[in-house]
């Protein structure tokens, strides 16, 4: 009796105290979806040389998107698109997000990148992209270093107006496509110079500089961000397979080059000895930045060789090793 009396009394501190209502108002709710452009040049396709190494390209799992006042830029509503699919226009992410009437800034973007760093997204005027930080002034020649950039697909549509509905409505762009399209704010560039001697190496690592250290996500404006240098390793190879032509190359992901900055690329060889040396070359940019090669296919292709010097003769019962081939070895860089 004691039992089925306290189960009564739990019951109605239950019925009175709790109010219940649906999870949320469906009433204003918009279909989105958000195809992305993976026609990315020097991951997807327009490789200087397609038998080389390059970046593997992989789709997000993930996309973000807001809706922003037009007014202060705060965020207003968000969700998280998991959702996939293909059709005739490409890939999507899909899904449903629940606003207020009114007029809003749209914008959508990976979530979940390694390298690049989205702050401040709950203010759209404020929210930008960047990279972390490895070495700063103290630490190295440049005012900061940073690692090189993951693609950041990003799609934005300014003043989208939602008015009142009771059925499923569809967010619209500007032309009135029921769908956005996003694509990237970071450039991938293939860099590549000439080696004599590559068989003495085991590694090598490269800084270049005057990049951008970001980009802002409301015009992707990438002069408001400062100057940086980029980390990244290098990669030795054959052109078409010719020993008389050996190389290191990389592909890196920047923000973009600060226009009126000075640009060099500063590489640290490591030296195949019995004991173990580095030396580092620098090399002048600014020219590279210029030819057509940069201009039209992001390629910058350094028309000199660096000659590596022969390890000394080992000492009696000494060792001379010679690497014939890299292997993916990353070195630590000398700053």
């Amino acid at each position: 009796m004691r039992r089925t009396l306290i189960h009564i009394l739990l019951l109605a501190l239950v019925v009175t105290g709790c109010d219940f209502r649906p999870l949320a108002d469906m009433n204003n709710v918009s279909y989105v979806r958000v195809y992305i452009d993976e026609d990315i040049t020097n991951v997807t396709g327009g490789y200087c040389h397609p038998e080389f190494r390059h970046p593997i390209w992989r789709r997000p799992d993930i996309f973000r998107i807001a809706l922003y006042d037009t007014g202060s830029g705060d965020i207003v509503a968000e969700r998280y698109l998991r959702h996939q699919g293909d059709d005739e226009r490409g890939h999507y992410y899909d899904g449903y997000i629940i606003v207020d009437p009114g007029t809003y800034h749209f914008a959508a973007w990976n979530f979940g990148t390694e390298t690049t760093v989205v702050d401040k997204e709950n203010n759209l005027f404020r929210a930008n992209a960047s990279t972390r930080e490895i070495y700063t002034r103290n630490r190295s020649d440049f005012e900061s270093v940073r690692y090189d950039a993951d693609h950041l697909l990003l799609a934005e549509e300014r003043d989208i107006n939602i008015p009142r509905h009771e059925k499923i409505d569809t967010l619209r762009d500007a032309g009135g496509n029921p769908f956005f399209t996003a694509s990237s704010i970071v450039k991938s560039y293939y860099v590549q110079i000439g080696v004599k001697g590559s068989r003495w190496l085991s590694s090598a690592s490269s800084l270049i500089s005057g990049m951008s250290a970001g980009a802002h996500l409301y015009d992707r404006d990438i002069t408001a961000y400062g100057e940086t240098a980029l980390s990244f390793g290098m990669t030795g190879g054959l052109i078409g397979g010719d020993e008389e032509h050996a190389c290191i190359y990389s592909t890196f992901g920047t923000f973009g080059r600060l226009e009126g900055t000075s640009s060099e690329l500063k590489i640290t060889f490591e030296v195949v000895t019995t004991y173990g040396s580095k030396f580092e070359v620098t090399v002048p940019m600014d020219e590279v930045w210029l030819t057509e090669d940069a201009l039209q296919r992001q390629w910058l292709i350094i028309d000199e060789e660096i000659e590596i010097p022969e390890p000394p003769e080992p000492e009696e019962g000494g060792m001379n090793p010679a690497v014939d081939d890299w292997g993916d070895v990353e070195s630590d860089i000398v700053i």
